[in-house]
Order: structure tokens, then sequence, then C-alpha cells
């Protein structure tokens, strides 16, 4: 993934400048394609998009014609950002009319309280840039790496894998349900009659899959497999797909369901970036299908939310647990159409972000400084997107009733709809 200007922002050393967004705070999340000191005026000979411009400001021009027109050539050079450090040539505020150019040109303006070394907010961001290159690189090499490294998938994985891919997505043939899948766990060691079934999905976070130093999939399921044959559980385990690995624990009918997944949990290890999601226990195969779908759900949600535990059912995701349930349900959508729809739409046809600010303003329990600080943006200009919010939905943030009904409404949004 590229870096962006918000990521550049959240640097240690461009912190240090205490750098306030002054313009296009809704541009921030523009790929940084590499960093220039620039201190002349004539500038779009030396550019070639996606430069974010470091300057003091000691070479720009007097007057306000003379800023638009550096403002606008800056934005055909299609630049990421303009960076200005307060001292030299400006005291306390950059010129309002170098504010609104930016603004009208949607060029993010940044300014700098405190001096920073430009020399080193060029190495910190150069170096990110090029390590993500690298890694961007590895990941590719990774992918063909998974390629060959399936072939070395034990032959008992695969055969588990493929049974428990049958009992998921029944049909083509798959015998899910029947004697001859009852038959298939059998001979596998995992008796399934007459006893407690308990669908289990590791999931893995992106992070650690894409890390330079990735988790591979199929180790988990190793692992998983290797913790169940330790604590003397019978159980199918194998790779479901690149985030995740599943396992069907086949428990006596009087068994702990709880205690053992905790155990389970134990024998993994420090868990690297994964959560363990847990379906309810089922006592028919057929019935198995639920049990790991809903298994699956509360591992993706969880991975979002982790706090430590061992194991997670649905029962304790709370909330977000009973949204994601009900996600694909016509009443929860149609509701949080009513309560985001005209902010969705604001957004789509103004170009601005207003809905993750919402999200962030929620996210931080109300608390706008808060929100404006992580946002990056100035506390004046984020209270004001806050009222403008309130306009457009015709609501007050200051109503309790009226925050819980616009989080809920977010927290029913699906992943790829959710507010970057």
């Amino acid at each position: 993934m590229p870096l962006t200007l918000r990521e550049v922002l959240d640097l240690d050393v461009v912190r240090r400048g205490q750098p306030e967004v002054v313009a296009a705070a809704d541009r921030l999340d523009v790929p940084v394609r590499w960093v220039h000191a620039i201190e002349l005026t004539d500038v779009k000979r030396l550019l070639r998009g996606g430069e974010l411009v470091l300057s003091t400001g000691i070479a720009l021009p007097d007057s306000a014609a003379g800023l638009e027109a550096y403002v606008a050539e800056l934005a055909g050079a299609r630049v990421c950002g303009l960076a200005i450090e307060l001292g030299r040539r400006y005291a306390g505020a950059l010129p309002a009319a170098l504010a609104d150019a930016a603004a009208d040109r949607g060029v993010p303006l940044i300014a700098f309280a405190r001096e920073v070394p430009f020399v080193e907010i060029t190495e910190a961001v150069h170096a990110r840039i090029i390590d993500a290159l690298l890694i961007e690189r590895a990941a590719t090499t990774l992918a063909l790496g998974r390629l060959l490294t399936r072939q070395a998938e034990s032959l008992e994985r695969q055969a588990h894998r493929t049974l428990i891919s049958a009992l998921i997505e029944p049909g083509d043939g798959h015998p899910a349900g029947t004697a001859e899948a009852e038959a298939r766990a059998r001979s596998m060691g995992v008796p399934v009659t007459g006893r407690q079934l308990v669908a289990v999905v590791v999931r893995l976070s992106d992070a650690a899959v894409y890390a330079a130093v990735a988790v591979p999939v199929l180790e988990v399921a190793e692992a998983v497999a290797a913790a169940c044959r330790q604590a003397g559980v019978p159980a199918l385990a194998g790779a479901l797909d690149d985030l995740r690995a599943g396992a069907l624990l086949s428990l006596p009918s009087a068994a702990d369901a709880g205690e053992i997944l905790t155990a389970l949990a134990g024998r993994l290890g420090d868990p690297v970036e994964l959560v363990i999601g847990a379906g309810p226990p089922v006592t028919m195969l057929r019935d198995v299908r639920m049990s790991f779908l809903e298994a699956r759900d509360v591992a993706d949600v969880a991975i979002l939310t982790a706090d430590g535990r061992p194991y997670y059912r649905l029962a304790d995701l709370r909330l977000r647990g009973l949204l994601h349930l009900l996600r694909d349900d016509a009443r929860l959508r149609a509701f949080a159409g009513r309560e985001l729809g005209p902010l969705v739409a604001y957004d789509a046809a103004h170009g601005m972000s207003l809905v993750s600010d919402l999200a962030a303003y929620l996210e931080c329990g109300g608390n706008k400084a808060l929100a404006a600080a992580r946002a990056h943006v100035a506390r004046p200009t984020f209270y004001e997107r806050l009222r403008h919010i309130e306009r457009v939905l015709g609501v007050s943030l200051a109503n309790p009733e009226s925050r819980t009904c616009l989080h809920v409404a977010l927290l029913s949004l699906k992943p790829d709809e959710q507010p970057q």
C-alpha cells in the first residue's frame, strides 16, 4: 500500500514540527510519491506529481494573486501537499490568501508551528516509501511462494481441508451431511455421531499475512492440528483460505467446550496477529455448516476489535456481533440508510469525508479535541465539520440518542462500506 499524506503526518519526526492542516484536510489520504524541499516559485518544472513540497515560505510572493498563481502551479503539477514552516517568513499563521487558494484547488496545506529539519523529514519519508516498495515486491514473491508451498501441504491436511470445505459449501457432488461424509470423517479418526461438534476458525490479520515475516496459514493449520492431538481432541483441521484455518472439534457430549477451547488456545502459544472464533456446538453433521459460518463471522469481526481473549463467540462481540448477525436484514440496512444516507450523498457530491470525521468523533466517545488530534486537523476546522454534519443530517451531536443511533448505523456497515 502506498504511503499516504495522513501517515506522513503521523511520523514522529513530522509530529515534532506540530503540523496543522490548514486547507484541504479531506485530501489527506492521497499517496505520497516523494518529498521535495523547494524555495522557489517556479516549481512546476521540478515536479513529476505526487510530491509533498516543503518550504519555509521565504521565496513566496507577497500578493494574493501571486500566492494564488503559486498554488495553481502546484495543483497543475499534481503535488500531494504543501507544508510550510512558520517563523522565517510567516509568524503565527499562513496568509489567508494562500489557505483560500489551497482550499479552492484541493491542495492540502500544512503549517509547521515548530522548526524541524527538512532533511530529517525527507529521510524518514523516503525510507518508508522505499520500504513499502520492497514489501510490495516481497509480497509478490510471497504470493508465488504460497502457490509453491501448497504443494508441500501434508496429505492429512489436504484431506481434512477437502472434507471441511464440503461441509461448509455442500453441493457439486460433495457428501456433506451424508453417511459417506460421516464415514470419511471416521476414517480420519474423527467420530461425528453422538458427539458434540464445535467449528473453530482461526483468523489471521492482513498484517500477519503480508508482513515481511509472514505467518503462512498452512503453518497455522498444522499448529491447530498439533494442539488438538496434544489435547487428545479428535479434529479435522485445514486451511480455508489465505487468511483462515478451520477445525471441526469432536467432543464428548458432556464435555465443557469452553474449557477445551481455552486449553487449545493456550497450546497454540503466543498468537501472532490472530484470533479464534468458535461457532455454537451442534450434534448433527448437517448443522456443522451453520457453526462454521458463525465461527468465520465471529473471527472476522473479532480481528478488528480483539481484546486478548483466548477465543471468541458471537455473544462476546456484544453490539458488533448482533449487528454483524443482522447485517443483511433489510430493516437494519434501511435504518443505516436513513441515519447516514444524506451524509454519504453529501460526501459523494462534494468530495468530502464527513462520514469518516463522524466515525472518528464517535470512536473517541464524543471527545472533539481527541478526534481532531487523531485526524491531524485543527480544532476549529474539525469543530466546524461537526457543525456541518449536524446541518446535513438535521440532528444534534450533543444529543446522546443521536450519537447512539449514528454509531449503531456506522457499526452496521459491511467491511467494504466502512469509512476509511
